[in-house]
């Protein structure tokens, strides 16, 4: 039976290291100490009697509890994340009084006696044994089990009838079972008690000796098991205090992804220099036919319109404009105002819509004074006889945009302009004998910032020079700097272009990068020196298409007729290049951009059959204007016609 136990202890413990042997972050970490115990002590004695022929005359057991006293060494190894390797040395003692009765048999009769014994035991122990913690969730309870091994240093035994006063004989290495249960009970970051109680079930026997006379024989037997009431006290090193290096960022990363620019063939391509060109050049610039208004407001959103004051018109003249399709859009007023001034007969429909919001739809006059504002500037301003300016309101507009984006609802805040003379809102045409073109004649600066911080501040210039040509800034992560070069914006020199980015987080810290393109310019005077080719470039941006549609109207169709086809030669080649605003998915957009190309292929190619177009579709990949305001966003729904013709 013993056996048994203990072979079951063994296949305990293997199976425990096996098990929990894996897991890490034991639940306290190793230490050493001192234990002391008050052991409960059940020592039993059996003496046997014999019959000279070993037949059993008599057996007299005796079993008595008794207290003692243990105390000692302790260290705990933890093994795994549940297993706590433990090992005990110690010394135990105990002292107990046994009450025999002895039968001395005579010839016919035997004798009684009485007689009290007292045994004195003690020994050191040494006890290997595994703790197990197996519950998380009450991680100080712990089970124990393991072997005490026991060497006697003191075995008497007195007033004994059967053996004289002195040691017992026989004495064995004791072994008994370990088996108990503790709580670990933390009381400083380092310092542990333990109380513990624990069974000690004996393996071997204490004694084993028999002793022989003339007449008998008697065997006498002593075993020992203990009930062990333990407290511990163990200590681990102090932790050193970890402090966790500071955080190191990693170095900031700032710079440009890419700069690339779109090149005639409507690719996006890296910039490796800009090539600066005299050449003949003209340009149709379309008009937007609206003026667009803030929610609720009866005067033009903020960098859509440039409003003159009264005596300021005198010298205006749309030929003296930018090459600069949005910055003529932003005089739109003044365009018409000289228009109808130069065409005393010309008319105007003024229409005012509003965008059928709750708040909109509530101010019934809203619409009917966004369209007299017009009118009233027409007047004040331009001196136009307010009999040729006819109002009307309505609700959303006859083509709206979409309602489902802000973008699409503010594009329906407006004064709708129209007049059954084309001239009033036909395209500006401005041209120029020796225009400085540049190629690629729009380029993208694609900027990053990796700076583990928030950005406070970022801008992007970009100089030839002492001149600043384009500046874009912002709060936040950078965002693309799209620079169309307009006609005679870089200078008549190869003098390159620079650029930089600036970064400023919360913090203060700046960062900053710098880079160079490598212009060169062919003026006309090289070209005749060099004997280079030289062409006229014809650009229109004529069409503007409605909102999502790719269809072209019959009034763009009478303009492709009136000023596109005659300007194509036999030996011209044309390009046309579709876009699309930033509104909507990019895939989608770009597949608009080359179905409004081939439309207004399809136009020309009825007239000029004999001449070499080609499409690209371009889409939101390009931004050509300010997709912020809703004037940009009009003018990129459109496609751009270029024709080359060499002279």
């Amino acid at each position: 039976m013993r056996r048994f136990l203990f072979l079951n202890l063994v296949f305990f413990c293997i199976f425990s290291a096996f098990t929990f042997g894996q897991k890490s972050n034991p639940p306290y970490p190793l230490n050493f100490g001192i234990w002391g115990a008050l052991n409960g002590n059940r020592l039993s004695v059996d003496l046997k009697y014999y019959y000279s022929d070993g037949t059993l005359a008599r057996s007299i057991p005796q079993s008595r509890l008794g207290i003692g006293l243990g105390f000692g060494g302790i260290v705990n190894i933890p093994l795994s994340k549940s297993l706590v390797l433990t090992g005990r040395l110690g010394y135990n003692s105990l002292s107990q009084d046994l009450d025999f009765i002895y039968y001395d048999y005579g010839t016919d009769s035997y004798t009684t006696y009485e007689d009290v014994v007292n045994v004195d035991l003690a020994y050191l122990e040494i006890t290997p044994g595994l703790l197990w913690y197996p519950l998380q969730n009450l991680k100080q309870l712990y089970f124990l089990g393991g072997i005490e091994i026991g060497s006697f240093t003191t075995k008497n035994i007195s007033n004994s009838y059967i053996l004289a006063e002195g040691e017992i004989p026989n004495v064995k290495t004791r072994f008994s079972l370990t088996l108990g249960a503790g709580w670990t009970i933390p009381i400083s970051s380092n310092i542990y008690l333990t109380p513990e109680v624990s069974l000690r079930l004996p393996l071997t026997k204490v004694s084993d000796a028999t002793y022989v006379n003339s007449v008998a024989y008697h065997n006498e037997t002593i075993s020992l098991s203990q009930l062990r009431f333990g407290l511990n006290l163990t200590f681990s090193l102090p932790k050193v205090e970890e402090y966790p290096e500071p955080y190191k960022a990693p170095p900031a990363e700032v710079g440009f992804k890419e700069i690339v620019g779109l090149d005639r063939d409507g690719k996006l391509v890296p910039v490796e220099r800009i090539k600066v060109e005299d050449t003949r050049y003209q340009e149709y610039f379309p008009i937007v036919p609206y003026i667009f208004f803030l929610e609720n407001q009866t005067i033009p959103a903020p960098g859509t319109q440039v409003l003159s004051n009264v005596g300021e018109t005198g010298e205006f003249t749309p030929e003296r404009l930018p090459f600069d399709a949005l910055e003529i859009n932003r005089r739109t007023l003044d365009i018409v105002g000289w228009r109808l001034k130069n065409n005393p007969r010309a008319d105007l429909t003024v229409t005012g819509t509003i965008d059928n919001s709750r708040r909109e739809k509530e101010n019934r006059n809203l619409a009917m004074e966004r369209a007299n504002f017009v009118k009233d500037y027409l007047v004040k301003n331009w001196n136009i006889n307010p009999q040729r300016i006819n109002t009307r309101a309505t609700g959303l507009p006859s083509k709206p945009s979409t309602s489902t984006v802000p973008e699409g609802v503010e594009e329906n805040r407006r004064a709708e302009l129209s007049s059954s003379n084309p001239d009033i809102l036909a395209p500006v045409l401005l041209e120029g004998e020796n225009q400085r073109i540049a190629d690629p004649w729009q380029i993208q600066f694609i900027p990053y910032a990796n700076v583990y911080d928030s950005i406070a501040f970022w801008e992007i210039d970009v100089y030839q020079g002492d001149n600043l040509l384009k500046r874009y800034n912002g709060t936040g992560q950078p965002q693309t700097l799209y620079w169309t070069i307009k006609p005679n914006e870089l200078a008549a020199s190869s003098v390159p272009v620079d650029y930089t980015l600036l970064v400023e987080t919360i913090g203060g810290k700046k960062y900053k990068v710098s880079g160079t393109i490598p212009t060169e310019y062919i003026s006309q005077r090289r070209k005749k020196v060099e004997d280079l080719p030289d062409q006229t470039v014809t650009k229109f941006s004529l069409v503007l298409f409605d909102f999502d549609k790719a269809d072209v109207s019959t009034q763009d169709q009478d303009l492709l007729n009136k000023l596109v086809i005659p300007s194509i030669k036999y030996n011209s080649t044309v390009k046309i290049y579709g876009y699309t605003d930033k509104i909507g998915d990019d895939e989608y957009n770009l597949k608009l951009a080359t179905r409004r190309a081939e439309a207004v292929k399809s136009i020309i190619q009825k007239a000029r059959k004999d001449v070499k177009i080609e499409t690209y579709g371009v889409g939101e990949r390009t931004l050509l204007f300010d997709n912020d305001i809703p004037t940009g966003r009009h003018l990129s729904r459109t496609v751009q016609i270029e024709i080359y013709t060499p002279k």
